[in-house]
């Protein structure tokens, strides 16, 4: 038996770490963002999109499209630190819409990364193991039973 490789090494995140990764450090770098520069969107933006292409890269080949989906979710947490203070939760909502909006273009760059990444390692996954059948082969390997009777036959 041969041991089973992943490209990259390491990619060991299933899908709820995939988000939990891409939140947390969109939301670090919001927050770090906010302290430091007083909440400059282009270093969240390009912070943002190394989360989301890191994030896509270390997932698990079974997961792949958890990336792609947690990207915009884990840029709308790191722009809660990015508002300002408006006065009451329907203020706090407009500017969270509003600042989604404005940077919009951060979020589709983002979720593109995401997106190219995993396109890329499902192509290198595809080609490269030879571990995925080719469908008239997968096909066959249903209907063979043990005993060498199809499905449709009786014994």
């Amino acid at each position: 038996m041969t041991a089973r490789r992943t490209w990259p090494p390491g990619a060991r995140l299933t899908g709820l770490g995939c988000g939990l990764l891409a939140t947390g450090s969109a939301t670090a770098a919001g927050g770090l963002d906010a302290l430091l520069l007083d909440g400059d969107p282009t270093v969240y933006g390009i912070c943002f999109v190394l989360v989301s292409a890191v994030c896509a890269l270390w997932v698990r080949p079974a997961d792949l499209a958890a990336a792609p989906i947690a990207a915009p979710i884990a840029f709308t947490a790191g722009l809660l630190f990015l508002g300002g203070d408006s006065g009451g939760s329907a203020g706090w909502l407009v500017e969270l819409v509003t600042a989604l909006a404005v940077n919009a273009g951060w979020v589709y760059g983002g979720t593109l990364a995401a997106v190219l990444v995993v396109l890329a390692r499902a192509g290198v996954g595809r080609r490269g193991s030879g571990r995925f059948a080719k469908p008239g082969r997968l096909a066959r390997t249903r209907l063979a039973r043990p005993d060498g009777l199809g499905e449709g036959r009786s014994g």
